[in-house]
């Protein structure tokens, strides 16, 4: 992988494990995009293996949205924890505690049992917003944009090998969502690696904890332009995270008007659309990095939001899975620079001894964007099918270019 950033002695007040930090929290999210996409990438197909031959769309639209929407409403207050404690053990939190609950998962086969434990381990989610979070407030600011992409490109990259995983164990395993074991192997490894070699200088605060969530999210309104800021993560986690079980879906009901298509099966087809988002963004990852290293965020998104909005209106035009896997390629050349670039720019106006909180509270809002894509992906199929999803999410990234090209720019 690409070196995102020159060796060079950090500046004074930042402590000089940056680096290591960096990469080692780069692999853990490679580690936990392979566990989580072995197992989520086939969603469909393992609910459909628990007896649900109706409704398959609205079933899985409802069990993400319940993982998700407990995850976007504890996210604040694991952030207060963070500000606190320190963002390491928010790291930790998130990975064994994912661990016990994906574990517990491989136990189930109810769908309605699936659902409940789903919703449960909800609450442990966030290894790699924790770990971003961590990052950009100990990385030195000329070097965050590198190090973001860095560990953007490690959760790109167990997104491309996770398929991969999976649609070689699932003919070895006794049931579809044995899966969940391997995913909870993972994340167990992608902690113990954090535990192990993270190093964290975190200057408790002297005063009591206090949770006031409600005081922290006015003082973070008046933050200029920090609202937009929020909306673009959400719209980022909506189209590109959200998706992933719906761009299953979408190839699915292609591979019905063609089955076997190009002599490949439909697990097979759902690995290769998943891989071949994951191979564009880790190309691309360094590219941006080193573009948000040198040019100021602010200038960059504009680019990013209307080669993403463009690039997405090609994806409801596809006709077959192939034509789907290269419009997803395109689109992840713009989409995948994203998150550094946003995660940057509310790191700077994140008020002092607020850092931790202010991006959680990004996190908990993006996990909407997670939550609700494929429950509106569900809602919508008898209508319109899936096609109608991403003509709305195009239409969304074309909102967010003219409101950054009308407001954001010139507040910043």
């Amino acid at each position: 992988m690409t070196n995102l950033y020159p060796d060079a002695a950090p500046p004074a007040g930042e402590h000089p494990y940056w680096r290591r930090n960096a990469r080692t929290l780069a692999a853990g999210n490679a580690l936990i995009g392979i566990g989580w996409t072995a197992s989520f990438a086939f969603l469909p197909l393992i609910v459909k293996t628990m007896g649900v031959v109706h409704n398959l769309e609205l079933w899985v639209g409802v069990m993400l949205f319940g993982y998700f929407a407990v995850s976007c409403a504890f996210t604040p207050v694991w952030g207060v924890f963070a500000d606190h404690y320190g963002r390491k053990s928010m790291v930790l939190r998130a990975g064994f505690g994912m661990a016990a609950g994906f574990g517990l998962l491989a136990t189930v086969s109810s769908p309605v049992a699936f659902l409940t434990v789903l919703v449960l381990t909800g609450l442990a989610n966030g290894f790699v917003p924790a770990g971003q979070a961590l990052v950009a407030t100990s990385t030195p600011r000329n070097r965050v944009g590198g190090a973001l992409a860095l560990t953007q490109a490690g959760a790109s990259t167990g997104n491309l090998l996770g398929p991969m995983f999976g649609a070689a164990l699932i003919g070895m395993l006794p049931a579809m969502h044995s899966l969940f074991t391997f995913t909870s192997a993972t994340m167990f490894a992608a902690a113990l690696m954090v535990l192990v070699l993270v190093t964290e200088r975190h200057a408790r605060p002297h005063h009591a904890l206090r949770i006031d969530l409600r005081a922290d999210l006015k003082q973070l309104m008046r933050v200029p332009t920090l609202k937009l800021l929020y909306f673009l993560q959400v719209l980022f986690y909506f189209t590109a995270y959200g998706a992933v079980p719906i761009v299953s879906l979408y190839a699915m009901q292609l591979l019905d008007q063609k089955p076997s298509y190009g002599g490949l099966s439909t697990e097979s087809w759902l690995a290769i659309t998943a891989m071949a988002f994951t191979i564009a963004s880790i190309a691309v990852l360094p590219v941006w990095g080193q573009v948000l290293n040198r040019i100021e965020p602010r200038r960059v998104l504009p680019i990013l939001l209307a080669g993403a909005c463009v690039t997405s209106m090609l994806i409801p035009l596809v006709r077959d899975p192939l034509e789907l896997v290269i419009a997803r390629v395109l689109f992840a050349l713009f989409v995948s620079g994203l998150p550094p670039a946003l995660i940057r720019m509310i790191r700077d106006r994140a008020p002092h001894g607020m850092e931790a909180r202010t991006l959680s509270y990004g996190t908990a809002i993006q996990q909407m964007g997670s939550a609700t894509a494929p429950l509106i992906a569900g809602v919508l199929a008898p209508f319109v099918g899936m096609r109608g999803f991403f003509w709305l999410a195009s239409g969304l990234l074309l909102i967010a270019w003219v409101m950054w090209a009308r407001r954001g720019a010139r507040e910043c």
